[in-house]
């Protein structure tokens, strides 16, 4: 039972070094065969061959990859740059100017896609300029659109525990639990490990990934039991919930048996596992909870 619970950096694998070795190796010399004007005989000659877009995107995903971006954010990344180098008839990268990129992503914006769209296209392309030409992409004067505040679909304390008890298993009914008590993203739930939790503190620490910083969480007492038998014989350093075959589940996962669970629940809201987070903000703030302490659980630099 439940209860209350900019694309660009200056050091490491983001650093302007990192993009000038992407930079070189999308542009490295090749050596030819050419006709001499001397009798016919062949000799080598050195040409630098033109940027290839596969070679590009692999290098790019490649990058995004080593700076620990999600799946989904990469998988986002390189869809953006498709549409772009489709709707622009793209062959050559090195083509491709900063004017171009401001009439696509004013074509976004006149076409009312959101904020959150706009502002992925334009990461991604930033992104997409700077490996081609080795420097930042700047837009003077660009204007997106305006962010529209939605409010997010919370859940109560009693259809968690609906949509909890409709899981078709233990381990997914006690994922659902420990994000909604913890205040978890789904990245983080599927990343935890026996030696982040502490069954005698109630207290749950998140590593960082990416650019989330590392931190410590609560989660409710009555799922103590739960978590001790989930631990089992696994070792530290092991998931705690792995995949069939032992290793890290997917998010992918998650949303899939949560999908299930609301629908046998019969709660009849618009939601995903990240509500679950959301459901855990807002009951904390309702129960008077400081914001500062909040932001603090969650990992936020504000609500």
């Amino acid at each position: 039972m439940i209860a209350e619970p900019c694309v660009l950096l200056t050091t490491g694998q983001g650093s302007v070094a990192h993009y000038q070795r992407i930079y070189s190796a999308l542009t490295e010399p090749s050596v030819t065969l050419a006709a001499s004007p001397l009798g016919g005989i062949t000799m080598n000659r050195v040409t630098t061959r033109p940027l290839s877009l596969t070679r590009l995107f692999s290098a790019i995903q490649g990058n995004l990859e080593q700076r620990a971006y999600s799946p989904q954010t990469i998988k986002a990344y390189l869809g953006q740059l498709r549409h772009f180098v489709r709707d622009r008839n793209l062959t050559n990268p090195q083509n491709i100017s900063g004017d171009d990129i401001r009439v696509y992503l004013e074509g976004l914006v006149t076409e009312g896609k959101s904020r959150s769209t706009v502002d992925q296209a334009y990461n991604a392309l930033s992104y997409f300029y700077k490996a081609v030409y080795n420097h930042d992409l700047i837009l003077d004067g660009f204007k997106r659109p305006r962010k529209k505040k939605l409010k997010p679909v919370v859940l109560t304390v009693s259809e968690v525990r609906k949509i909890a008890i409709s899981a078709e298993n233990l381990k997914h009914r006690l994922m659902i639990e420990l994000a909604y008590t913890a205040g978890l993203r789904v990245s983080e739930l599927v990343a935890v490990k026996v030696q982040h939790v502490r069954l005698d503190k109630l207290m749950l620490f998140v590593p960082g990934i990416g650019k989330l910083g590392a931190r410590t969480t609560i989660f409710s007492s009555s799922l103590k039991d739960a978590l001790q038998r989930q631990i089992g014989n696994k070792k530290p350093g092991d998931y705690l919930f792995p995949s069939e075959q032992g290793g890290k589940l997917t998010t992918r996962s998650v949303s899939k048996f949560f999908k299930v669970a609301l629908t046998t629940s019969g709660v009849d809201k618009q939601v995903t596992p990240h509500s679950l987070r959301q459901s855990f903000t807002a009951f904390m703030l309702a129960k008077g909870t400081d914001r500062v302490a909040v932001q603090t659980l969650l990992g936020r630099r504000a609500l």
